[in-house]
């Protein structure tokens, strides 16, 4: 005798639906944008980070040369006590390299920002012929037809004072800003001449 075909129950595995699959997606998508976002803002902030930092180390170059000039210089010339303050530029009688005691144009440093450029710019002529006159002659011969030493790119303003007392060295006070593309630094310091 046959037996009749007994089927066994079919059990029924768990399985995600259609519906189901679709939400997950959109979950892991929304946890994508947010952990690019966040990766994003860190990559952002460490290039800003890193302008900043050589916004700065440019500035301490910066201020070495400047305080430097004006330490070792036996004279500030411009600005000088008549008119205290200068906006671009500095003058002074660097060294009085032949013991002359004579304001040689040959020893005269003219530090002068470039607005067009925006550089900072020193001129200085050690064969220059003559002996110095007027801050206002020097400096235009000196645009004209000495040579340049960059001191900095990107130095979008430079303003000076000088305070000059009585039997007392002039403190020099000066401020600047670098700027590189949409960062900008400033830096206000002074010096003294120490001769």
């Amino acid at each position: 005798m046959t037996r009749p075909f007994k089927s066994k129950p079919i059990k029924f595995k768990p399985a995600f639906t259609l519906v189901e699959l679709l939400l997950a997606m959109a979950i892991m998508a929304i946890i994508g944008v947010a952990a690019l976002t966040i990766l994003g803002a860190t990559t952002y902030g460490t290039s800003d980070d890193q302008l900043r930092r050589e916004l700065l180390v440019n500035i301490e170059v910066i201020k070495k040369r400047i305080n430097g000039t004006i330490h070792s210089a036996k004279e500030l010339i411009m600005p000088h006590s008549g008119q205290t303050t200068s906006t671009d530029y500095f003058i002074v009688w660097a060294n009085d390299t032949n013991n002359d005691d004579t304001k040689d144009n040959s020893e005269i440093v003219l530090v002068e920002r470039n607005t067009t450029d925006n550089e900072l710019l020193a001129y200085q002529d050690t064969s220059a012929a003559g002996t110095f006159s007027d801050a206002a002659t020097f400096r235009t011969t000196a645009l004209a037809s000495y040579p340049s030493t960059r001191w900095a790119s990107g130095f979008s303003a430079l303003s000076c004072t000088a305070t000059f007392g009585t039997g007392n060295f002039p403190l020099f006070t000066y401020k600047f800003t670098v700027t590189r593309g949409t960062t900008n630094e400033s830096y206000t310091g002074s010096a003294s001449t120490r001769q």
